[in-house]
């Protein structure tokens, strides 16, 4: 996501100090401004743009992240450690260039660098603040086919841009500190992820996250994973949500396949032996007592995938003294087929809020972090330079600590978990 209005952020090639644009902000994958190596992705940000996350422009974990920076704006540019603008933040002058972030310290990071660790930047020098999201409550569950949106902002924020599941969907006037949308068609039923960016001029602050379902007083069923139409490996579980449902019935082809439980509006099917290779049609009905709801659908594909991912609970959840939430440890196992995986990412989401990974798995994690849990999803990456691969025909395990709010059987699994090779 970039400012929503002017010149957004986009990727070009080469290398060279010289290859930034007149008037950009511009992130090399490589240092010495890709003339030592074989990276050669540039992220050029227009003066005023911001790159809320480098890659929904194509400048993905792929590129090796960012290795050295030109500002050739008049301002102050700034890189952060976080998607939308959060975490550490480095300040790069006007005019100025940075030729190896491996000279520039990072104390939280894990190879104590800047190196490869910016994952958002701010083509500007006074980065705008956050908006708040009011209306509704974070997780609410409205039956309100119109419910509003609403939320406050800091001062000289002109409009608030809002989303859904990252498409946009509206641009909200401020009137004095506060902004607000309601809808002119009703809201489908289901699961909506809001976000939204304030702007001020052209230039935009980082997302705001709400998530919230629309629900009906009877039986609710959404699949949200696996995606329909995705390519998956034959170990994929179908996940989703329901309410005000006990069960989940799945069935393809006319063949009922299973019940699942619901725990805390979530439920998870996964096949016994795994899916044949070839085109799936997978339906889904949720059900309490003689009530059944509207029939959900997902088609997918089984193939033969280099990279698979599986995961297990390694021990029941204890309570964190500190934060009085509940630590749950899981292993993620990544196993390579007949290929080296040197590069990879895993994630899974479905998380309630206030969940977030556990700090010590984020002070030790080797990897990249570019989701947290704060939002409802985890994502993380291989380091860089093929640290870390997952050799052929064998398997990497992550030990990995998520911290919940409360203690629930729900939390006993991960929903969407997915892996995606990237060598």
């Amino acid at each position: 996501m970039s400012s929503e209005k002017g010149a957004k952020p986009y990727v070009i090639h080469g290398s060279g100090q010289d290859k930034c644009p007149s008037d950009s902000f511009c992130l090399f994958a490589d240092i010495k401004y890709n003339t030592s190596g074989k990276q050669d992705s540039i992220l050029v940000i227009p003066a005023n743009a911001t790159a809320n996350n480098f890659s929904e422009h194509g400048f993905t974990h792929k590129d090796d992240g960012v290795s050295a920076v030109v500002n050739n704006t008049g301002k102050d540019n700034f890189l952060f450690t976080k998607t939308d603008q959060g975490g550490d933040r480095l300040s790069v002058p006007a005019g100025t260039s940075i030729a190896d972030l491996t000279q520039k310290k990072l104390p939280s990071s894990p190879n104590g660098t800047w190196n490869d660790r910016a994952q958002s930047a701010l083509a500007h020098n006074e980065p705008v603040p956050l908006p708040v999201i009011t209306e509704p409550a974070a997780d609410a569950q409205v039956q309100s086919r119109r419910q509003t949106i609403s939320g406050t902002v800091g001062a000289s924020v002109g409009s608030v841009e809002l989303f859904d599941n990252k498409t946009p969907i509206a641009t909200c006037p401020v009137a004095d500190g506060k902004w607000k949308y309601t809808p002119d068609s009703d809201w489908t039923i289901g699961q909506h992820d809001l976000s939204a960016v304030a702007m001020r001029g052209g230039t935009g602050s980082g997302r705001a996250y709400r998530r919230f379902y629309v629900t009906l007083p009877s039986p609710v069923v959404e699949i949200r994973s696996p995606k329909d139409g995705a390519k998956v490996d034959s170990a994929i579980s179908i996940d989703g949500i329901a309410f005000n449902a006990d069960t989940v019935d799945v069935a393809e082809g006319g063949t009922q396949l299973g019940s699942v439980p619901v725990a805390n509006d979530r439920w998870s099917f996964s096949r016994a032996g795994g899916w044949t290779l070839g085109s799936h049609s997978v339906t889904a009905v949720s059900v309490r007592g003689g009530q059944k709801s509207d029939m959900a659908k997902v088609g997918f594909t089984v193939a033969k995938r280099n990279l698979t991912v599986k995961y297990k609970l390694r021990q029941e959840p204890w309570q964190d003294w500190e934060t009085q939430k509940y630590i749950y440890p899981f292993s993620i196992t990544l196993s390579a087929g007949e290929t080296d995986v040197k590069r990879w990412r895993v994630g899974f989401g479905q998380l309630p809020s206030g969940t977030v990974l556990f700090k010590d798995f984020v002070n030790s994690f080797w990897g990249v972090i570019t989701e947290d849990g704060s939002h409802g999803a985890v994502l993380l990456g291989s380091p860089a330079k093929g640290r870390y691969i997952v050799p052929a025909r064998n398997s990497l395990n992550i030990d990995i600590q998520v911290l919940f709010p409360a203690k629930d059987e729900a939390n006993k699994k991960l929903y969407g978990l997915f892996a995606e090779d990237w060598s």
